[in-house]
């Protein structure tokens, strides 16, 4: 007989400690039959290798969701292999963005906007993952604040692999040839109010001012997410905020 699963406390995202103990029964029973509800639509799709998008505006939660559902595979002992991958990535590195330009500024001052990633090669390399191929998937570094090349090697042949960002419905700056390589795309829906708090937390603990991070917020993560909530209609579900359930 199987163990049940057991939702964890806490979970590792992107360098930082994310507190889950403090959600309710009915908030972690959401999370589990969100779960079954993906492991379901891989069964159903009868392919070895599925992708699932999870997009949604800043501080939504994507990523959290992403590690979760990881976390939760490990323990449900699936027939299959559960991989996780941000579009952060995929951002240009910051020595491109300081010497390409927009409007007289360099990209950097907006980083995290659409045009401030390589579209292209995250199709690439979705489009051999689904072909079967062993994928060398880069990570981003917190620290670096920097793309890592060849971070995460895919090369199961069953594998449920998790993109998730800002972008993945976009249909514009080359993003409108990645919702094509989704098999299922889940948007989450966050009122940005509610978000700004936890972006300027994280924004501060990579290395950022209060004033810095406000100031970046307004520039470029409020504009973002006003941005990405006009494209959630295009998801094959949409979820709450982790936080708002």
């Amino acid at each position: 007989m199987r163990d049940p699963i057991i939702f964890p406390a806490s979970l590792q995202v992107t360098a930082q400690q994310i507190d889950l103990s403090g959600l309710s029964h009915e908030q972690k029973a959401f999370y589990l039959n969100l779960f079954s509800d993906i492991v379901r639509i891989y069964e159903v799709g009868k392919k070895h290798r599925a992708v699932l998008g999870i997009a949604g505006p800043t501080g939504a939660g994507k990523s959290v969701v992403a590690v979760l559902l990881k976390e939760l595979a490990k323990q449900a002992a699936l027939p299959f292999t559960v991989e996780a991958i941000t579009i952060d990535a995929y951002h240009f590195p910051n020595q491109f963005l300081f010497s390409h330009f927009s409007n007289g500024e360099p990209l950097k001052k907006v980083k995290g906007r659409f045009d401030t990633y390589n579209p292209q090669a995250l199709a690439r390399d979705m489009q051999d993952f689904s072909a079967g191929k062993t994928v060398c998937f880069p990570a981003y570094s917190r620290k670096l604040h920097d793309p890592v090349n060849n971070a995460l090697v895919v090369d199961a042949e069953k594998v449920l692999l998790i993109v998730e960002g800002l972008w993945l419905l976009y249909d514009q700056a080359g993003w409108e040839s990645i919702r094509p390589l989704l098999d299922y795309s889940v948007f989450i829906d966050a009122d940005p109010a509610k978000a700004k708090g936890p972006v300027l937390k994280r924004h501060m603990a990579g290395g950022r001012t209060l004033e810095d991070a406000e100031r970046h917020y307004e520039l470029v993560d409020a504009r973002n997410s006003a941005l990405v909530l006009t494209t959630k209609h295009k998801a094959d579900k949409v979820i709450p905020a982790y936080y708002s359930l």
